[in-house]
């Protein structure tokens, strides 16, 4: 089994249900967490988005540190940090942001972790389902929202309930050692 893992922290700043954070905490040894900062992306946005996420990102490493985590700021491309990864030794997990251009970065970057042989999980991020688990009876997806929601609530009912998708507390590197 793998001992270390990455959270790729994108823009799901909370500790509570957040299933990436989750599965790396409850199935690795040491956990890390990585936010990628691309000064391309925040050319265009106003300060007081800056402002918040700084901000943010300063309160989820507090309570990062409370759980034996690490939270690491690193001023790259996505896309371009992840094809110099070359480590095999560890694991890397985030959560799936649904606009078209996240999705299409999410594939790139898939595309390099299988290349480079590197394990990887995504998670579903900020939704109740994903677009292909409530369907039709013939499979495909619904139209029209009220069936939609009679099938969806239905199927939340019947499901088995979720484990807690809490942290683990980590050990820290001087207690193993």
């Amino acid at each position: 089994m793998i001992k270390n893992s990455i959270v790729w922290i994108r823009d799901d700043f909370r500790l509570q249900d957040n299933p990436a954070l989750s599965f790396a905490t409850n199935n690795h040894e040491f956990v890390s967490a990585i936010y990628i900062y691309d000064k391309k992306e925040f050319d265009n946005i106003r300060e007081a988005q800056k402002w918040w996420i700084s901000r943010s990102l300063k309160s989820l490493n507090e309570d990062l540190l409370k759980n034996n985590v690490n939270l690491e700021i690193i001023e790259d491309n996505q896309i371009n940090f992840f094809k110099k990864f070359k480590s095999n030794d560890i694991a890397v997990y985030w959560n799936k942001i649904y606009e078209p251009q996240e999705l299409k970065k999410d594939k790139e970057i898939i595309q390099e972790l299988k290349k480079n042989k590197i394990n990887y999980k995504f998670f579903k991020g900020n939704v109740l389902n994903e677009y292909n688990e409530i369907t039709k009876n013939d499979g495909t997806p619904f139209k029209v929202y009220s069936p939609f929601w009679r099938n969806a609530e239905n199927y939340y009912i019947e499901s088995v309930p979720l484990k807690n998708k809490s942290l683990k507390k980590l050990k820290t590197y001087s207690k193993i050692k």
